[in-house]
């Protein structure tokens, strides 16, 4: 019975126009999203003939097939492995868009490992293969930043060093030399 609804509304949504607000298709400053004509005077508003057709009743798709995908599924976003419990073959697994690589990647080899019944609106191995694989390049470049950076510091760390050491060097020259003056000026003195 779903199957010939759901064939109805796919019938049904090619035949609906696409609702533009009025004057949407005359003026480039209006976006071509639906608002609904409130002038007193707009023809639109009172439905009169050759105007905008208006989203109504009609248009809408059957009661029960209303939100389903068209498979026939009930969609339902998956955010992390807890989410997974208690769906059956009636749900369509949507995996969120905030949902970070590693996260996607155990969902999914989670849904592999179990054989579960559960339908995903991508080809999983495909997707698995590419993420998994974007997934090691991303932690190879992160380890070797990490390595530039340590190397970098030990750079910093011996420049300073030297420095310092530099800085003792000539401090320790100024100091024989302002002896080395003074002993001048005494041996003068005398």
């Amino acid at each position: 019975m779903k199957l010939g609804l759901l064939t109805l509304r796919k019938k049904l949504k090619q035949k609906k126009p696409t609702f533009l607000r009025q004057d949407g298709h005359k003026k480039v400053k209006l976006r071509k999203n639906w608002r609904q004509p409130k002038g007193m005077h707009s023809s639109m508003r009172k439905k009169k003939k050759s105007y905008r057709k208006h989203p109504s009743m009609g248009y809408s798709s059957p009661k029960k097939v209303r939100g389903l995908t068209n498979k026939g599924l009930i969609p339902i976003k998956v955010y992390n492995l807890e989410d997974l419990e208690g769906l059956t073959k009636q749900h369509g697994i949507l995996i969120g868009r905030t949902v970070g690589m590693k996260n996607k990647i155990e969902i999914l080899k989670s849904i592999k490992s179990k054989q579960l019944i559960l339908q995903i609106t991508n080809n999983v191995d495909d997707f698995l293969n590419k993420s998994q694989n974007q997934y090691k390049l991303k932690k190879e470049e992160q380890l070797k930043r990490k390595k530039k950076k340590e190397e970098s510091k030990k750079k910093q760390k011996l420049e300073i060093k030297k420095k310092e050491e530099k800085k003792e060097e000539s401090v320790e020259e100024k100091q024989k030399e302002e002896k080395e003056k003074k002993k001048k000026v005494l041996e003068k003195g005398q």
